[in-house]
């Protein structure tokens, strides 16, 4: 979904695995924002716009918002390090597989054996399930290129308080925690509540990388790396 709100005039693209949902939760319970759509738009069996996620050109095919009033909307989303977000991602699809190798399907015969780390083998699986090298590339951009103001996943706070200053609101909210990924060690997903028990310590994303991989995300994000100088291990 994106979210909406006639009364703030501002619109949030909540781009994957960038900590959007918290700010899409904050945006709903604390600035009039609205779920934009409230279920999935589908035409003749083809879906048109996505319940979660909803990009700008979803917001038009499926005449939710005509161009002119998408234009007079503050159009905000964020982004995030992608060697750092496909580890969350990797992570992430790991434990809705219940963490067991032999459902993964990146895994093949003697790989399938409990791997230590199957990273390497998940991303070479994840760029090869795509025609175009670019595809993963361009699912971010597609919520970063009609955007008024770009947050850093990495600096979440300082770039949301930025966006409601430009809203012309004065008063701070701190961004609501949500579905924050379990034993994160290096980044913002890492910050617990305050009676919070501590998480087990996991790797720093770094440590999922061998040379093969750095060469192939820089290859298939660079777009993203060089708009925002992101790199490897910064």
């Amino acid at each position: 979904m994106a979210v909406y709100s006639d009364q703030h005039r501002y619109i949030f693209f909540a781009n994957p695995q960038t900590a959007s949902k918290a700010i899409a939760l904050t945006l709903r319970k604390k600035l009039d924002g609205k779920a934009l759509p409230d279920h999935e738009i589908k035409r003749n069996g083809k879906l048109v716009a996505r319940m979660h996620h909803t990009t700008y050109s979803q917001i038009l095919a499926a005449g939710l918002l005509s161009r002119g009033e998408l234009e007079r909307l503050f159009k905000f989303t964020c982004v995030r390090n992608p060697f750092d977000q496909l580890v969350s991602k990797y992570i992430k699809h790991c434990a809705r597989l219940m963490d067991n190798p032999a459902r993964y399907p990146w895994l093949e015969g003697a790989q399938a054996t409990a791997p230590d780390n199957s990273f390497p083998q998940w991303l070479a699986y994840l760029s090869r399930t795509y025609e175009e090298t670019d595809k993963l590339a361009r699912g971010p951009l597609e919520f970063l290129a009609h955007a008024d103001m770009v947050i850093r996943f990495e600096a979440l706070q300082d770039g949301f308080d930025e966006s409601l200053r430009h809203m012309g609101i004065k008063d701070r909210l701190s961004v609501t925690e949500f579905n924050v990924t379990q034993g994160r060690a290096d980044s913002a997903e890492a910050v617990a509540l305050p009676d919070a028990k501590p998480a087990k310590k996991k790797k720093n994303y770094t440590e999922f990388y061998d040379t093969a991989c750095i060469a192939m995300v820089e290859k298939l994000y660079e777009p993203i790396l060089k708009q925002f100088n992101y790199s490897f291990g910064h």
